[in-house]
């Protein structure tokens, strides 16, 4: 158990991650922004400082971690970030930032990065795999949250085949490289790998490889010694190690720097790694899991991928669809996401058509985010349909008539617009973004969609 001060600007970020933090057992003083965070400071004593590094529209956060090493220099301070850059972060460890975490953060990588700090604390190097039970029943609780939550809905012949795919990946324990559009569940396909491999008792660590500054990624996989660089006043444990015994998910792999893709390769090779500044080489008893929404085979051809470690991740290739290949599964993501959301709503016939006719480019992600809103806007029973016509303008030609202009309060001209957007961002979908094919698939010229493209301010390729 450890006091942490959670200091987060967002009132539902910040009481979502003070109720993770004491489902782990820990006592929590939540701070709305870096002045309560400074009378905190300046009145308890702390074990760890978690702190969202943009508040007020700045990076206010540092100035939460400099407070800490003044006020409070035995805790150690967890940095929680969207927006990581090499200069953010190089300052905020020069800081005495003990690490920093990339949202969205799952529990396994809190608790996880939580552990590490108090080990830090004691003097000690934390092992992951020998967790306390606690953090090993989050851990099974967390994997049994896949079937429970029903989000890899597998009722489509396209998704029943990735999900026999991913079962027959799962009881073997090489590496899978999972594909796909952003938004369609890679992550999620990848922790069902884990929950029924063999691994699935020991830790699963995901990690953003687009969220880490080149600068820090050979520390942040492998770990540092301490004295090994200027600002290495104590051993860190690296992601491969923190995953021992376990599965390693390197999401958006096609982001890893070249020089590092070459270390990650003598992983895969010789199932060892050497932490920075260390004299020996220890074991890599990891499964690794990548995915990348990119085409590797492509990156390639382009030198920007090596070849040895594109084969390597590519024993088991699973690609997920994208929604949009597999509407009839909406009505049960629909389902399963309202549930995850806490929400007790139906939804009405109309809605759930409309919802299982909209283009959702940013796939399961983009409708999860649009039932939440709905949620919030709708009243207790019943999910307002109404609410579509203003978040989509409607795309069917047929049906628009001056009911529905005057419930999305717009005019003929935003409906026509609105009309004209949707039917393009299809045609975009269903090529790839590539406007040539569109124009083809609309029956226009590619002047036409180039001119329609410019005047809706939209992008393509």
């Amino acid at each position: 158990m450890a006091d942490i001060l959670l200091v987060e600007d967002e009132a539902n970020a910040r009481q979502v991650l003070a109720l993770n933090l004491e489902s782990m057992g820990h006592l929590v003083t939540s701070c709305a922004g870096v002045e309560e965070a400074s009378v905190a400071l300046s009145s308890s004593s702390f074990d760890v400082v978690l702190t969202d590094l943009r508040m007020d529209g700045c990076d206010r956060g540092l100035e939460v971690v400099r407070m800490a090493a003044e006020q409070c220099s035995k805790a150690q301070v967890l940095l929680l970030t969207a927006y990581a850059s090499s200069e953010t972060a190089v300052e905020a460890m020069r800081d005495g930032a003990f690490d920093y975490l990339t949202k969205p953060v799952s529990s396994e990588e809190l608790g996880s990065a939580i552990e590490r700090a108090l080990a830090a604390n004691m003097g000690e190097q934390a092992q992951p795999s020998k967790a306390s039970p606690l953090l090993k029943e989050k851990r099974k609780s967390s994997s049994s949250t896949i079937e429970k939550d029903n989000l890899l809905v597998a009722h489509s012949d396209v998704m029943q085949h990735v999900k026999e795919r991913l079962l027959r990946a799962a009881k073997r324990d090489f590496t899978v490289l999972i594909s796909g559009e952003s938004g369609t569940g890679k992550e999620l396909a990848a922790r069902f790998v884990h929950q029924y491999s063999m691994r699935h008792e020991e830790p699963f660590v995901p990690v953003h490889c687009g969220a880490i500054p080149e600068g820090l990624f050979e520390s942040e996989l492998f770990g540092h010694r301490k004295g090994a660089f200027t600002s290495a006043d104590s051993n860190r444990t690296g992601l491969i190690e923190s995953a021992q015994g376990g599965t390693l998910f390197l999401d958006e792999i096609g982001e890893m720097p070249l020089s590092i893709q070459v270390k990650l390769l003598r992983v895969l090779q010789e199932k060892s790694f050497r932490p920075v500044g260390a004299d020996a080489e220890q074991l890599a008893d990891v499964r690794i899991v990548a995915a990348t929404n990119r085409d590797l085979a492509e990156e390639v051809k382009q030198g920007r991928f090596r070849e040895d470690l594109f084969y390597r991740l590519n024993v088991v290739p699973v690609h997920m669809p994208a929604l949009r290949q597999r509407r009839e599964d909406i009505p049960d993501l629909v389902a399963a996401l309202i549930k995850r959301a806490g929400g007790n709503v139906d939804v009405p016939a109309v809605c759930m058509k409309r919802l299982m006719k909209l283009p959702l480019l940013g796939n399961v992600r983009e409708l999860e985010n649009l039932l939440q809103r709905l949620i919030a806007l709708s009243d207790d029973h019943e999910l307002d349909v109404s609410l579509l016509d203003e978040l989509y303008a409607p795309s069917e030609a047929v049906g628009i008539g001056l009911d529905v202009m005057q419930r999305a309060d717009s005019n003929l001209d935003e409906v026509v617009a609105g009309v004209e957007r949707q039917l393009i961002s299809e045609a975009l979908a269903e090529t790839g973004g590539n406007a040539t094919k569109a124009a083809k698939l609309l029956g226009i010229t590619f002047r036409s969609i180039r001119y329609r493209m410019k005047k809706l301010s939209m992008k393509g390729d």
